[in-house]
């Protein structure tokens, strides 16, 4: 039999190609990845809060993909950006990754004053800013008459110091002293206790300031306790809130007042820092999740998939609210992209405020957000902890 030349099965196989039809190249062609940005404070020091929230993407991404994708199989990646907790270098970030046809939503970290700056820009940018941390209230607050892009699955702070004051009132105090940062954090946490206080007239509090990276809080410990002050409530992180719960166990047993503290100090090693100033102090602390609490089949799964992707027993996880609630979210997006259809960012927006209900890991979300409420938790989610002999957070009774 004779042979064909080696040219003519080319050629045969090149004229092949040219009549093919160009739907059936497309479909052999891999859909393109959909991206995820996240713009977090990678680069702070002693700070988990960034990388706790980059694994609840990541797993959330590694188990809707294993099903599927979204839209018929494509995948999802995300792409991470250091912005060190300085807002000019988070609206950098977010800008940069908006000008990526690619990129769907953008996540942030954990300081309020970088969401707050980047949330006007989401708006203006038309690319939806997802918070999984970040607490100040205006950050999901419409701006103007255009669309809001804000979208959050966190707590704020009016749920925190609202919840941190009924917890007081509950030990029967009725003096604090409010400690709170020179920043925009500070000032919402601070305009949320004048409106609690309007509306118990029993409840006295003073104010003292202070600045990122302070570190001797004795003066103002001593200041407290003369006017009066039965508590401590702290608006700080980790940094802040070390050196205040040492100081605290230097005073005299007698002279040392009860800390109640705001969930910034959950984005580090603060309980493993604090520990044996812990054992000497009553410390509470606000947040809305921790596996060390009862939880159910949900968290065991997760809990396994902590286990297969990182390597780590979820006990050794730190900030796992940032990561319990960037999971949630990661799956509420997901399902908002399935249900617009594509990736177009006003429609995945407008998919975000109508999306069904969603068992996820922090709760059962009946409707996560709406056309007029962008907060997929509420304030029932918020409740107050203690930190165990072994650094775990576990909620105590009632607020």
């Amino acid at each position: 039999m004779r042979k064909t030349p080696r040219f003519r099965w080319r050629f045969l196989g090149a004229l092949a190609l040219t009549l093919c039809p160009s739907g059936w190249l497309a479909a052999a062609q891999p859909a393109p990845p959909v991206v995820i940005g996240l713009t977090a404070e990678f680069g702070v020091q002693g700070s988990h809060a960034a990388q706790s929230i980059e694994k609840g993407i990541a797993l959330a991404i590694d188990e809707i993909n294993a099903a599927g994708g979204v839209l018929g199989g494509r995948k999802l990646v995300l792409e991470t950006r250091d912005d060190r907790g300085v807002p000019a270098r988070g609206v950098d970030n977010f800008t940069d990754f908006a000008a990526r046809p690619d990129v769907i939503a953008v996540f942030c970290g954990r300081f309020s004053p970088v969401a707050l700056e980047i949330a006007p820009v989401a708006s203006k940018l038309g690319l939806p800013l997802l918070d999984p941390w970040s607490a100040a209230d205006d950050i999901t607050k419409p701006r103007g008459m255009e669309p809001n892009y804000a979208f959050r699955l966190s707590l704020t702070d009016t749920w925190a110091i609202e919840t941190m004051l009924d917890h007081a009132r509950s030990r029967g105090i009725s003096r604090i002293a409010l400690f709170v940062p020179n920043t925009a954090w500070g000032r919402s946490s601070e305009t949320v206790m004048q409106a609690y206080a309007k509306r118990h007239a029993s409840l006295r509090h003073d104010v003292f300031w202070y600045n990122w990276g302070d570190t001797d809080f004795s003066e103002r410990l001593s200041q407290a306790r003369a006017k009066g002050a039965q508590a401590i409530l702290t608006v700080t992180n980790e940094f802040e809130g070390l050196p205040i719960v040492k100081q605290m166990a230097a005073l005299p047993p007698a002279h040392r007042l009860p800390i109640i503290s705001h969930w910034g100090v959950l984005g580090g090693d603060f309980a493993a820092s604090a520990h044996a100033y812990l054992e000497q102090v009553d410390f509470t602390v606000v947040h809305t999740f921790s596996f060390s609490n009862p939880n159910g089949p949900k968290a065991r799964t997760v809990a396994a998939g902590v286990k297969r992707l990182f390597g780590i027993e979820v006990s050794q996880m730190r900030a796992q609210v940032g990561f319990a609630h960037a999971y949630d979210l990661t799956h509420l997006l997901a399902r908002a992209v399935n249900r617009a259809g594509s990736t177009d960012r006003a429609a995945i927006r407008s998919a975000l405020e109508r999306l069904d209900a969603y068992d996820g890991l922090v709760r059962h979300y009946a409707k996560p957000f709406t056309l007029t409420r962008h907060e997929a938790l509420e304030r029932r989610q918020v409740s107050m902890g203690r930190f165990d002999r072994d650094g775990n957070l576990k909620s105590i009774a009632g607020k």
